[in-house]
């Protein structure tokens, strides 16, 4: 049943596509499961409880991609804006040597970078699906992928069922520690499965490299700066994922890229954040209306003079071309916020 506790202003994009199946695909879709015993109504269970949410369809295993098509791609289609019937993804990560510094007076405005990366190992399904015996195996089986890490991206593991209260609200003041599960849609969809089990994550020594287990995705890959060096961050994610990638198959589709838990962050499933002071804040609405133009979207933050920026596109491009986009857009924003007119 809809939750009528929340207005209602406009359809979920599950809803709008679902009301457009015709009756005998209806009928198929409500009786298909998956390998991993997963129906349509286990990945429309956000939806079903949050009328007030963007998508609420979410993936609880990878073949819910292809089994639930008749649902799953237009949805797809319209939040990604892009037509997946000609589509093959390509991966490309680039030569991060090509990613050149900001001018000073631009980069003296960035507070931070972050960038992410998240990846589902093959033969397992989603979180929502994973016994508590398969979400200690995963753990156990990338933290001894870590191990084989170059020494400047490994660091010490800690399970998050091991943490006290106290230090995880520390490490989640640093941005160590991914957030407590309070998300209403998350928890719908069932990402908080048998939390805090199987759950933990990784720093290095020099704090600009974060790996996470089993928060919303099997794995998530995190490097940061507070120096605006994009390319030496990118560099180390590039790496890092290249030498995982050697021991672990990651969940992959010929036309959606990589597939994860939710359908707003596949393909590269890349996500780019940078984090910039705002000289003028009172032209907060006309950097909005330019980042449209730049795919890149703004999010305030209580201090009205900062802002956090990231990537709108993470599907059908590559992510060098993801990367290049954002830096470059970020010039160009904060050129306007340094205008005089």
């Amino acid at each position: 049943m809809i939750n009528s506790n929340v207005e209602t202003k406009k359809k979920s994009l599950t809803q709008k596509y679902f009301l457009w199946l015709q009756p005998c695909e209806l009928w198929c879709l409500l009786r298909k499961k998956t390998r991993f015993n997963s129906s349509i109504y286990d990945c429309i269970q956000s939806a079903l409880e949050n009328s007030d949410t963007i998508c609420g369809l979410y993936a609880t295993d990878g073949d819910c991609y292809d089994l639930f098509r008749c649902l799953f791609w237009p949805v797809i289609m319209d939040y990604h804006r892009i037509d997946l019937r000609n589509l093959v993804f390509q991966h490309d990560f680039g030569n991060f040597h090509h990613i050149d510094d900001l001018p000073m007076e631009i980069n003296k405005q960035i507070i931070s970078i972050r960038i992410r990366l998240n990846r589902s190992i093959e033969n397992y399904p989603m979180i929502p699906k994973l016994t508590g015996e398969q979400l200690i195996e995963i753990e156990e089986r990338l933290k001894a992928t870590l191990e084989h890490l170059d020494e400047d991206l490994r660091g010490n593991y800690y399970s998050l069922k091991d943490i006290n209260e106290d230090n995880q609200m520390k490490l989640r003041e640093k941005s160590f520690l991914f957030q407590e599960p309070i998300d209403r849609y998350l928890e719908s969809a069932g990402a908080y499965n048998l939390w805090p089990n199987g759950r933990g994550f990784c720093v290095n020594k020099n704090e600009n490299f974060i790996v996470w287990i089993n928060e919303e995705d099997h794995l998530s890959l995190i490097s940061q700066s507070h120096n605006g060096k994009m390319n030496e961050i990118y560099e180390l994610l590039i790496r890092a994922t290249n030498q995982i990638s050697q021991i672990c198959e990651f969940q992959q589709h010929q036309r959606l890229g990589y597939l994860n838990f939710s359908l707003l962050n596949i393909g590269t499933a890349l996500e780019i954040t940078i984090q910039i002071k705002l000289l003028h804040s009172e032209r907060l609405n006309q950097l909005i209306e330019l980042s449209k133009t730049l795919d890149i979207d703004i999010k305030p933050t209580p201090d009205k003079s900062i802002i956090n920026l990231s990537n709108r596109i993470r599907l059908g491009r590559t992510e060098f071309h993801i990367i290049r986009n954002i830096w470059n857009g970020i010039e160009q924003i904060i050129k306007e916020d340094q205008s005089k007119t």
